[in-house]
């Protein structure tokens, strides 16, 4: 037990010290011996449990990716309406983008499948139906085109966390989200005096 234990630990470390080294110089720019030295784990340890690079980023992504999925999920059930959902969802996606390097990592590693959107926009895609099945939305206005429009936001956001990383980007952009809603969702009904 005492060994699956520390060959666990090994693992775990191995995997955040590729994130980060992912996250900061990229998969190309990132050599087994880098993170080996970083996690302070021999060679020898980091093929015991990766036997390829690819398969050492494979396991940084999957480990974004189940972050993201329980930070989307979270941040879903947490708002009072489907439209409040995405942009709260987004939001907390770009604060885990600054705040975590795994999920960092996750979202920069695209050469291999799965991709780090199929974490997260999948559910914004649903939340965005139900948004119009509520009526919420203004007729003119399609949710494929929305949804789109969210990814765009969340990767813009974290491109331009490698330029400003000490920006607030979840604040960024729930400004942006505001100025997009009002253009998007239904008018509220007017309240007369009579």
């Amino acid at each position: 037990m005492v060994k699956q234990e520390r060959a666990l630990l090994t693992r775990e470390r191995l995997v955040r010290a590729a994130a980060d080294a992912f996250a900061r110089d990229g998969y190309t720019g990132t050599s087994l011996q880098d993170i080996c030295r970083s996690a302070g784990i021999s060679m020898g340890a980091l093929t015991f449990h990766f036997a390829k690079k690819n398969d050492l980023a494979a396991a940084v992504k999957e480990a974004g990716m189940t972050v993201t999925r329980h930070a989307v999920e979270r941040h879903r059930r947490g708002a009072p309406d489907p439209l409040a959902a995405v942009v709260a969802v987004t939001c907390g996606l770009v604060d885990l983008l600054a705040r975590d390097t795994r999920v960092r990592a996750a979202q920069s590693l695209t050469h291999t499948l799965p991709v780090w959107d199929d974490a997260w926009v999948p559910q914004v895609r649903l939340l965005l139906g139900e948004a119009e099945r509520q009526g919420l939305l203004a007729p003119t206005v399609r949710t494929e085109i929305l949804l789109r429009l969210a990814t765009h936001l969340v990767h813009g956001a974290a491109a331009a966390l490698l330029t400003r990383p000490r920006t607030d980007g979840a604040a960024e952009l729930a400004h942006l989200w505001g100025v997009v809603m009002e253009g998007v969702t239904t008018p509220a009904p007017s309240h007369s005096a009579r």
